[in-house]
């Protein structure tokens, strides 16, 4: 007798006779059904609620107790809308002839006509209509390979492309579509990546590119826009020297620079290293011997290697930089990111070849000035920023130990706070006017800055008349200068000692010392400006760690050249140039036109605009804290009791 696999199988494992039982002698307590509920949720609401207690699924009430309902096995989660969606309405035609897709007219006018002739040609007596062919679309990335059939007999087109392809195909394979180019293009202009992306591509009902295409051709297109602005900089520091030339400077290689160093990090728990969060620093170059001031060196330091972490994941002993195949990082995880003095020498020595630095504006925080006189043979100057050493200036006032009936009112931090503010840029702005004054004469400026010391003293010190009238540059003697920050309802008692303190901490600006490093009035304010640009493109808590250099490049490439310049090149060399004479032309025109720099009457406007906004600030904040003199008063917040203990109360 032959037994099936199942039986032979039952017979080596059912209970034989004479075999005790192991549960024998044990007695099993059955629950009771009494006072219990069962209940049978649907999957995603069971897996959401459900509980095990002593290997008993239960549900758990507010207070952490087992409720009395018992879970039983979950049932299949209902339909929602997406599979309501899922499923085609009508089967006349294919659902993606309902879907919007990018296709150039002339391609599709010249699909059409072709198919006609050759359908009539053929098929004279069909009286067919010829459709797109929507079940056997090709798709490449945003462009789509269609032919056409008839409803009645058995005719196909020919398959066309309809989009246009690149024109410098190099190496085997299909060219790339000038779409997907220009796509990847313009990503990396903006904040959006290629998830991004096919989320809107979804939303507007358009059939999105295949992501891991799009990343491998984000990949070469930010190598290649790398390799671009590399070659433009170059270009920008040649021309920078055939220009000092052309005016007759001494050496026409030497140029002012101003530099400074941005990081990204998207590390926020501090625990995460024991090395400095920051993941990658960009150091920038601009040149101060035009107003444009362009970019004449860049330089970008990066720790991340998407593919080295997941190589050591897996066990592998791989040691970023320089490992097999590719590596994104230049630099170990264990050298220091925020050394901008390394960063700045470096960027010094690839400038070093077209032009010569012979003066260096740093924000003064920083060993960058260090860093770019170790890269060069000579003696380099060193300029301060007005606006860092003005910053210094007004901690320099609040850290003062001035005497404490100074300031009138019990909590004077806020007030101390606001005359350091009022100190700081009424010396930017006796600065600024004794250089317009006297065009720049440096000797004539330090004999006239201790008397505008003394005025600023006397007029923040209750005596704005006579003292401002001859010496200040900027105010004219009616208290409104010593009033820019200051409540008016507050006096100061400014005793001798206080006087010849605040005078001691306005050396750090008006001294002869601070002048000679702020002869040329020059600042960071492009660099600072280069590095809120960048972050347009790379977030300072996002990092792309493969295309970082590509988008910072590319921005580099528009502030250089201007948006539509930038486009045009970026296309150009990538082979995906547009169309000439047609409607993109112009919009990014006008886009160009309207970043361009505006004119000095609306830079003006601007200002007085920035400056009457402060100031409804500052008179608000007055009205609400300053009453009689009074200072910081708090409104009710100490009768509060939960606030009690807070650090802010």
């Amino acid at each position: 007798m032959v037994l099936s696999k199942r039986k032979a199988h039952l017979r080596k494992v059912w209970f034989k006779k004479g075999c005790v039982s192991p549960k024998k002698g044990q007695t099993v307590d059955f629950p009771t059904v009494g006072d219990k509920k069962y209940v049978r949720l649907e999957k995603k609401a069971f897996e959401s609620r459900v509980h095990i207690t002593n290997n008993v699924l239960t549900f758990k009430d507010t207070d952490g107790t087992d409720t009395t309902v018992s879970a039983l096995r979950p049932r299949p989660n209902a339909s929602n809308v997406v599979d309501e969606y899922s499923d085609c309405g009508d089967e006349s035609l294919h659902p993606d002839l309902y879907t919007n897709k990018l296709m150039v007219q002339a391609k599709v006018q010249a699909l059409f006509n072709s198919s006609f002739k050759k359908h009539k040609h053929d098929k004279p007596n069909c009286e067919g209509d010829l459709n797109f062919d929507a079940a056997n679309s090709v798709r490449w990335g945003m462009g789509w390979r269609e032919r056409l059939k008839c409803t009645k007999c058995s005719y196909m087109s020919n398959y066309h492309n309809l989009y246009e392809e690149v024109e410098n195909k190099k190496g085997p394979g299909r060219r790339a579509a000038k779409v997907n180019i220009g796509l990847q293009l313009g990503l990396c202009t903006t904040l959006i990546s290629n998830t991004g992306v096919r989320r809107i591509f979804n939303n507007a009902n358009i059939i999105a590119p295949n992501q891991a295409a799009m990343q491998r051709l984000s990949n070469k297109v930010n190598e290649k826009i790398q390799s671009v602005n590399i070659r433009d900089v170059h270009e920008q520091r040649v021309n920078l020297v055939k220009e000092n030339a052309i005016i007759g400077q001494k050496n026409a290689k030497t140029v002012n620079v101003e530099g400074d160093s941005c990081y990204n990090n998207p590390m926020f728990n501090s625990d995460s290293t024991p090395f400095q969060a920051g993941s990658i620093a960009t150091t920038t170059f601009c040149e101060n011997n035009t107003k444009n001031k362009k970019i004449i060196g860049v330089r970008i330091a990066n720790k991340l290697c998407t593919i080295g972490a997941r190589l050591r994941n897996k066990g592998n002993n791989v040691v970023c930089p320089n490992h097999k195949g590719h590596c994104s990082a230049n630099m170990s995880e264990s050298d220091p990111i925020g050394d901008e003095g390394r960063w700045s020498e470096i960027v010094a020595r690839n400038i070093s070849n077209e032009v010569q630095v012979t003066g260096y504006t740093g924000d003064g925080d920083s060993r960058s000035h260090a860093g770019v006189s170790n890269a060069s043979e000579h003696t380099i100057l060193h300029f301060k920023d007005i606006r860092h050493l003005g910053n210094s200036l007004k901690r320099a006032v609040y850290a003062e130990n001035f005497s404490s009936n100074m300031f009138k009112g019990s909590s004077n931090a806020n007030l101390k706070n606001r005359f350091a503010l009022s100190i700081k840029h009424r010396c930017i702005a006796e600065l600024n006017m004794a250089h317009k004054s006297y065009n720049g004469d440096l000797n004539k400026i330090k004999q006239f800055m201790p008397k505008v010391a003394d005025a600023i003293v006397a007029c923040f010190g209750g005596y704005c008349g006579e003292p401002c009238k001859a010496s200040s540059l900027v105010c004219c003697g009616n208290y409104r200068q010593a009033k820019n920050y200051m409540p008016m309802t507050v006096k100061l008692r400014m005793t001798e000692g206080n006087k010849v303190l605040l005078l001691k901490c306005m050396d750090i600006m008006l001294s002869p010392i601070a002048l000679d490093k702020t002869k040329l009035l020059t600042s960071t304010q492009k660099c600072e400006a280069v590095n809120r640009s960048y972050q347009a493109v790379n977030p300072k808590m996002i990092t792309n760690p493969r295309n970082f250099a590509g988008r910072i490049h590319g921005q580099v490439l528009k502030l250089n050249n201007g948006y539509a310049v930038s486009v045009l090149i970026k296309t150009k060399s990538l082979g995906a140039s547009l169309t000439k004479g047609s409607s993109v032309i112009r919009q990014i025109r006008k886009t160009d036109a309207i970043s361009k720099r505006p004119n000095n009457y609306v830079i003006q406007k601007r200002k007085i605009t920035r400056y009457a906004a402060r100031q409804c600030r500052y008179h608000l904040h007055e009205r609400f804290h300053y009453n009689k003199g009074l200072t910081d008063t708090v409104h009710g917040i100490r009768d509060v009791g939960q606030l009690q203990d807070h650090n802010y109360v």
